[in-house]
């Protein structure tokens, strides 16, 4: 008894000690979440019908088919323009969508080329001797037609038509004036007046035939040798003094080969570049020196030529880049011998 007394005696003391020591830990409660968790949504498949195929099936039939589907969509052809069957085309004439440059003829004197086109009703504004040996001869003409056609400013150009007298080919080479007023008239480009040329200079000259130095008609206007070269609307302003002035001085230097009058007050020239610069028709082609003596328009108290990039390029339509770069300085020549003729 006494033993189970002093047991318990014990167990309490050592309840009560453990009791004191205890530490009370206060845990914070865990805070409840307000946010609303968000649904995954369902899928579900639908089919449009019974016999509807899954992707998965389609690709395997495709596969193994080896079947490639591809648009039928094709780019538009551009096609040439031509001339119906029944179409009457003569020389000189646009056919298909092209026109020569030339109307070429046996060969003639410079004094019997003269007679005709004044036979009919033409106006020879000159007749020059390119050449020191005279293998070429280039006569000018013109008509008030053509003169009031390039009365307007800009446009003085158009004056005159060249006849080249070629004894080293033995041909005749009439610039065509559907192809020239296509070239210098641009967007004033009257074919009333350019068919009546032609038709004229048809009925004079017999035997023509077409050279075949031709280009697109659609592209004359805005021709350029090559992309980044000069077109016609690049004019090269080589000296600005009174009109007056200007017509004194040229007239001066003995280099006028030819003078017209136009109707707007404006005077076109041929300038005769010097024999240097002239020899570059050797590598150019006799067949087309008519192109000199070379063109000068005073307009406005200005001096105008066309820049000799184009104006040697457009003469010589089927001229190629490995002749161009053997009369690489030619162009600054021609600058040269004008500005003389201005001071």
């Amino acid at each position: 008894m006494q033993k189970t007394f002093l047991k318990l005696s014990l167990l309490l003391s050592t309840t009560l000690f453990l009791t004191a020591q205890t530490i009370n830990i206060v845990v914070p409660e865990v805070p409840k979440v307000t946010a609303k968790v968000p649904e995954v949504p369902q899928i579900s498949y639908i089919k449009s019908s019974e016999n509807s195929k899954t992707n998965e099936e389609i690709l395997r039939e495709v596969t193994a088919k080896k079947v490639i589907k591809f648009s039928n969509h094709v780019a538009p052809v551009r096609k040439e323009i031509k001339d119906s069957a029944d179409k009457v085309t003569l020389v000189g004439d646009i056919k298909n969508g092209k026109v020569t440059a030339y109307l070429q003829a046996p060969l003639r004197t410079p004094d019997e080329v003269q007679a005709t086109l004044e036979s009919a009703g033409f106006k020879v504004l000159s007749t020059f001797k390119v050449d020191k040996k005279g293998f070429v001869n280039s006569v000018v003409f013109t008509n008030d037609d053509l003169i009031k056609l390039a009365s307007k400013k800009g446009r003085g150009f158009a004056a005159s038509l060249h006849v080249t007298v070629d004894k080293k080919n033995s041909i005749i080479s009439i610039t065509n004036p559907v192809y020239v007023l296509a070239a210098f008239m641009q967007n004033e480009y009257d074919e009333k007046v350019a068919l009546k040329t032609l038709t004229t200079l048809r009925d004079a000259f017999k035997n023509l035939k077409n050279s075949n130095e031709v280009l697109k008609f659609r592209i004359i206007g805005r021709y350029q040798f090559m992309a980044g070269m000069p077109k016609y609307g690049d004019m090269q302003v080589i000296k600005e003094l009174p009109s007056a002035t200007l017509l004194a001085n040229a007239r001066k230097s003995k280099k006028v080969i030819y003078e017209q009058k136009l109707l707007n007050g404006s005077t076109i020239m041929g300038i005769k570049l010097s024999k240097r610069t002239t020899r570059f028709i050797k590598k150019t082609g006799y067949q087309n020196a008519g192109l000199l003596p070379y063109p000068v328009l005073i307009e406005n108290n200005k001096v105008k030529i066309l820049d000799p990039k184009y104006y040697i390029a457009i003469m010589y339509p089927m001229l190629k880049m490995s002749q161009f770069m053997t009369i690489a300085t030619v162009p600054g020549a021609i600058n040269k011998d004008i500005d003389k003729v201005f001071r």
